[in-house]
């Protein structure tokens, strides 16, 4: 009898210690990895216009020519949660993604800033997430404004012909060559190549209080908006040829146009070619932007576990 009862204490020593054990130390998963996260581009990715309006030398790219605008902006509020780390954010405004549009101030093309980054060691095979916008430089952004700001003709003859060289150039963007650059450091890498929005509100627009905003006629505004239109579609069609997405904001910033009701764009209109003018607020940022970026890129599911 005794020696049953030994091995029936056994026993049930046994399987509590099991119990236990299994009770007592249960697993844990990992936490999730953060996601490596870097951005480039022109001033549409450097806060350009942003509040405070304010333009500093960018610390991950510091060379005087290389400017960013204040905060928050679309990239500062998309790597706030925990689950994203920022490792460089080397956008500037003026950036170009062929040769610089003034040789005597040479602004960082977005090639030189992707080589920086590579250098310091932010962009590499671990690598999760890109953004950037470029594109607006290249087609002559400003001297394109410029030309239908003077265009007081009825149909905006010279800004439409403008517009038809911007097409071109356009055209001749080299995205796929981009594209590849970026995979060459980080072949991981999601690359998210952002859109412009459309600047100013046109006639018969629900909200629009001034088509155009004052600073171009009716018929030139409209002639802007549709080479905006232009350039994004361009912009789509390459990302796709190059299998990156692409992120439209024109939905998100309708009716907050320059002229518009609420305008989220930055506008002196005693200086409508200052540098901060027709460049979104830290509004334009936060409200067009970022959840435009949220709702495509869906930062969760980047996250490696």
């Amino acid at each position: 009898m005794s020696r049953l009862v030994s091995r029936a204490a056994a026993s049930f020593a046994a399987a509590a210690a099991l119990i236990v054990a299994s009770t007592a130390a249960p697993a844990v998963a990992a936490p999730p990895t953060p996601l490596n996260y870097v951005n480039f581009g022109d001033s549409y990715s450097a806060g350009w216009g942003a509040s405070p309006l304010t333009s500093s030398e960018n610390p991950y790219l510091p060379v005087p020519t290389c400017r960013i605008g204040g905060r928050p902006d679309q990239v500062s509020q998309f790597s706030r949660p925990k689950s994203v780390t920022l490792q460089g954010d080397y956008a500037c405004a003026g950036a170009t993604i062929g040769e610089p549009t003034d040789p005597k101030i040479p602004v960082p093309t977005i090639a030189q800033q992707i080589g920086k980054a590579a250098l310091d060691g932010a962009l590499n095979t671990h690598t999760d997430l890109v953004t950037l916008t470029a594109g607006g430089n290249d087609v002559g952004f400003a001297a394109f404004v410029g030309t239908c700001i003077e265009d007081h003709t009825p149909d905006a003859s010279q800004c439409q012909a403008f517009a038809k060289q911007g097409a071109a150039a356009a055209d001749a963007l080299a995205v796929q060559q981009t594209v590849s650059l970026i995979h060459a450091y980080a072949p991981h890498a999601r690359v998210a190549w952002l859109g412009y929005p459309r600047i100013f509100a046109l006639a018969g627009e629900p909200t629009t209080v001034l088509p155009g905003g004052g600073i171009l006629s009716p018929a030139a505004a409209a002639v802007f908006d549709a080479g905006v239109d232009t350039l994004n579609a361009v912009l789509a069609t390459k990302a796709a040829e190059a299998h990156v997405t692409f992120v439209d904001v024109t939905a998100q910033f309708t009716g907050h146009e320059i002229g518009s009701s609420d305008s989220w764009f930055n506008f002196v209109p005693a200086g409508p070619l200052s540098r901060f003018n027709l460049h979104p607020t830290a509004r334009g940022y936060l409200s067009g932007y970022y959840p435009v970026m949220v709702s495509q890129l869906k930062p969760a599911q980047l996250v490696r576990n």
